[in-house]
């Protein structure tokens, strides 16, 4: 270092820590941020609920899964009885069979639909809820996707203020003479939240703002880093 080391640099170095602080803060707990984690809730919620209401029908959904299959095929045989009675080369018999088949078939389809209808009808409160679930999921979705990429833009933005902050941090540090970086490092490993700040007023600490007597004072300045005794925050 050209220049020699001041206690004052120390305060520098907590500006910028700050600043780090501030960034770190509004990606995690910023507007959008809050917005986000607060649709997820809800998108949670309603799935839940909604897996909920599908449960309370798993025998009716189970049973509309097999008219649904029965009406695939009952249909797909329709329609090559259809494609047979096409043929002109049928005998009186075959076309009496091929059309009673195809009689047999119709019913047992109307019969499916009148069975479907029905408990569609049975269920139409809880069918409704279930709906009414999903749109709202669908909904929630749209609002999810939204937010995200507002979130994801902000991001970007504060990830890059956020390096240049540790970049400067990073250098500063570098520049400090090897026992300031050990003292600095050691205030945060053990969690001291302000590491350097000037004395306020009334001879308060600047780092954690108690009230300090004369001989307190003096005992701070004579020391090596001024060390405020309750905080161990450096008082400048």
């Amino acid at each position: 270092m050209n220049e020699p080391f001041l206690l004052s640099n120390l305060i520098d170095l907590q500006e910028i820590d700050n600043e780090i602080y501030k960034i770190e803060s509004q990606k995690a707990e910023g507007e959008d941020v809050v917005h986000l984690k607060e649709l997820e809730i809800k998108f949670k919620e309603s799935s839940k609920l909604l897996e909920l209401a599908k449960n309370k029908l798993s025998d009716y959904f189970t049973q509309l899964e097999k008219d649904e299959l029965d009406t695939k095929n009952i249909k797909q045989k329709i329609k090559n009885i259809d494609l047979k009675l096409t043929d002109k080369s049928l005998d009186p018999n075959e076309l009496f069979n091929y059309t009673k088949q195809k009689q047999s078939s119709e019913k047992q389809l109307l019969k499916i639909t009148n069975n479907i209808e029905f408990f569609q009808s049975e269920n139409s409160d809880e069918l409704m809820e279930i709906k009414n679930a999903e749109e709202r999921i669908e909904e929630l979705k749209k609002d999810l996707i939204e937010v995200s990429k507002k979130v994801q833009q902000d991001w970007k933005s504060l990830d890059i203020k956020l390096a240049e902050s540790e970049s400067r941090k990073k250098e500063m540090i570098l520049s400090f003479p090897e026992e300031f970086q050990k003292l600095y490092d050691d205030l945060k490993a053990r969690g001291v939240e302000v590491i350097a700040a000037y004395k306020l007023e009334n001879s308060q600490c600047g780092c954690c703002g108690v009230d300090l007597t004369s001989s307190e004072m003096h005992k701070i300045k004579s020391s090596k880093y001024q060390q405020c005794p309750y905080c161990d925050g450096v008082v400048v």
